[in-house]
Parts: C-alpha cells; sequence; structure tokens
C-alpha cells in the first residue's frame, strides 16, 4: 500500500502542568483538553525525613506521577469511546484495550 502524503495530518495536543510545594509534599496537576474534552491527572511526591530536600526531585515525581495518572484517565475516556461506537456498530463486543 502506498502512502500519500498529501492525505496526512498532524495534530498537536498540549499537556498543561503545574506544581506547588506545602511542606514537604510536592502536588502536579497535569491537564488534556482535546476536542471538548478535559481530563486532568494528578500526581503527589513527598519528602521522606531521612531524605535531603531536593525539590526538582520532587517535582519531577510528582509530575511523572500526574502524567501516569492522565495516561491512565486517557485510556479510560478512550475505553468508553470505543465502547459507545460499538454499542453503535452492533456489534456488542466487550471493550478490552491494553496498555
Amino acid at each position: 500500500m502506498e502512502h500519500n502524503e498529501s492525505t496526512s495530518q498532524t495534530k498537536n495536543w498540549t499537556v498543561d502542568i503545574s506544581i506547588d510545594e506545602h511542606r514537604k509534599r510536592t502536588r502536579a496537576k497535569a491537564r488534556l483538553r482535546w476536542r471538548g474534552k478535559h481530563l486532568t491527572g494528578l500526581g503527589i511526591a513527598r519528602l521522606n525525613p531521612s531524605d535531603r530536600n531536593i525539590a526538582e526531585v520532587g517535582e519531577e515525581l510528582a509530575v511523572a506521577r500526574a502524567l501516569s495518572n492522565l495516561a491512565d484517565e486517557l485510556f479510560a475516556a478512550t475505553a468508553s469511546d470505543i465502547h459507545a461506537a460499538t454499542i453503535h456498530a452492533a456489534t456488542h463486543e466487550p471493550v478490552v484495550l491494553v496498555h
């Protein structure tokens, strides 16, 4: 099958990440908006009392957890969309989405 470059599209989705810190706890929120939908992933990192306080490490961990949570939310939304599409297509097959 030959690929026709004129039919390809590039789409960009943007994730907005906010980070706040409160008393040795860092919280990150990752927000995704697309096609009128909104999802938010949350991540928290806590400083172990025996560890040195390195803010960048807590931020990275909180953001990684927020993005992981956002990915789980997106998989769930996609499974719901697939399920709705299969009901409309009258297949009535269960949706199994593996990631």
